[in-house]
């Protein structure tokens, strides 16, 4: 990453490739400034902590970890990148004051070997709970929201980013073909110049009579010619290598919030469900108290009474757990309007950045081979022979 890693809040680093028996696997060292101490960590227990905190936080946006992969996941190339993301997602997280103080990433901060256990050992988190911790949580709620326009706006947004989603994947694996591409021609320049000096010192060197300081390329004084070259091959960057880990993370990015938008839904769907069986669990308990009989009394074991009663405390049950979700529900709208917004702005800004970088590394790339040939055409021998 480009900012110092040891000032960071949270991080990976020192890959270490364990073996146990016959299966192996990277663990990392987790460090930074509000890490009590080094603990070590590997990839599942980062995914083990996202996929609890998308559990026990619906409808919100939790910062996206880079993919597993079966088959070659030791590589280093792999490693590395697997590093810049998980780091992206250590920055994202302790950014997000609530997520970084929430029980889940507690407890994945605590000093124990088996993350997953402890993660899945927490106590189940009901509509009460939830509604608690989000009212908490997003106390800058304004009552005043108007909650249809605001999935109105989602359901568009949600469309939106599920379209362009294939798109980004085309884009990066289009420049993940371009950084190779890149990687192989800079490859063959390298080549070229060294065949340059091969073939004046097998060839061109008796023509001269073995006088070496008439030649351009196989001249150990011209220390210009040395010098630019060395500053080719030392500097020339691959412009594509932080693009394709830009659109990386714009990718896992998009794929949060549409992990983020289908999780409100969820909570809709959750509300429509609640409601279905309130309405029938209402005109079961209205029937009975009608001194009618229904399906479920005429199979049930128990007195009409003790049916009433039951189907009363379904009922409050359900009316209780209708209110809390049609809250959870427009806090969660609220703050789905406020991410998205800041995705928006948030793309744009990182996208206008790469592309001025993208020009710097290319500008740079010039330079430095305009100043290569540039030596190469004022050389003396050359301009002798003009």
């Amino acid at each position: 990453m480009e900012q110092n890693l040891e000032e960071s809040p949270m991080y990976v680093s020192d890959p270490v490739l364990n073996k146990d028996g016959l299966t192996s696997f990277t663990s990392y060292s987790l460090k930074g400034t509000k890490i009590p101490e080094t603990l070590t960590r590997r990839y599942k227990d980062f995914d083990s902590l996202r996929s609890k905190l998308l559990e026990r936080w619906p409808g919100v946006y939790i910062p996206n970890i880079p993919h597993k992969k079966k088959v070659g996941a030791k590589e280093k190339e792999f490693v590395d990148l697997r590093i810049e993301m998980i780091n992206r997602f250590c920055v994202k997280l302790t950014s997000i004051d609530y997520l970084f103080k929430a029980d889940e990433t507690e407890i994945f901060l605590q000093n124990v070997n088996d993350v997953t256990k402890s993660l899945n050992s927490m106590a189940p988190q009901n509509y009460e709970d939830l509604l608690k911790k989000y009212s908490l949580t997003f106390s800058n709620y304004d009552d005043n929201f108007d909650t249809q326009q605001g999935k109105a706006n989602q359901a568009r947004f949600l469309q939106i980013i599920k379209a362009a989603y294939p798109r980004i994947r085309a884009f990066r694996d289009l420049v993940k073909a371009s950084k190779d591409n890149f990687k192989q021609t800079q490859d063959t320049n390298t080549m070229i110049i060294n065949m340059f000096s091969l073939y004046e010192k097998e060839t061109m060197k008796d023509y001269c009579g073995n006088d070496e300081e008439k030649l351009v390329f196989f001249n150990m004084k011209n220390m210009d010619l040395c010098q630019s070259i060395s500053k080719v091959q030392e500097n020339v960057l691959n412009p594509y290598d932080k693009l394709y880990d830009s659109i990386t993370e714009d990718m896992l990015d998009t794929e949060a919030m549409i992990e983020a938008c289908t999780s409100l839904n969820g909570l809709q769907d959750q509300l429509d469900k609640v409601t279905k069986n309130l309405n029938t669990t209402t005109a079961q308990l209205t029937e009975l108290q009608a001194g009618k009989s229904n399906f479920k009394s005429v199979f049930s074991f128990k007195s009409k009474e003790q049916t009433i009663n039951a189907l009363q405390t379904e009922k409050e049950q359900l009316e209780k757990d209708m209110e809390n979700l049609t809250q959870i529900i427009k806090i969660a709208t609220f703050n789905m309007e406020n991410e998205m917004n800041s995705f928006k702005v948030k793309s744009l800004e990182v996208y206008y950045d790469e592309l001025d970088k993208l020009e710097a590394v290319y500008n740079q790339n010039n330079k430095l081979y305009d100043d290569l040939w540039d030596t190469v055409i004022r050389d003396q021998n050359i301009m002798n022979c003009q």
